[in-house]
């Protein structure tokens, strides 16, 4: 399902200026067409970066999620600091 080349499709076509001469030049139905998809991407990027940081951070993520976990890393903290 991970499909490097396409996403790099995608950034030629926003960096070349293609996607730009597409919406300047193109009719009703393309220039909507263009801001659905940007709209879509900009939500998927969201939702990456929110996977990214649950991926990355899981154990520390999963410890603040409960009154526990976070009670236990404040007293971490404090403990730390002095």
């Amino acid at each position: 399902m991970l499909d490097v080349a396409y996403l790099e499709r995608v950034a030629h076509y926003f960096e070349s200026g293609d996607c730009k001469f597409e919406f300047d030049n193109g009719e009703e139905d393309r220039k909507l067409l263009i801001l659905d998809f940007l709209e879509h991407l900009m939500d998927l990027g969201e939702q990456a970066d929110e996977l990214a940081t649950k991926l990355i951070f899981k154990d520390a993520y999963a410890s603040m999620t409960s009154e526990e976990g976070v009670e236990k890393a404040l007293a971490e903290e404090k403990s730390n600091g002095e």
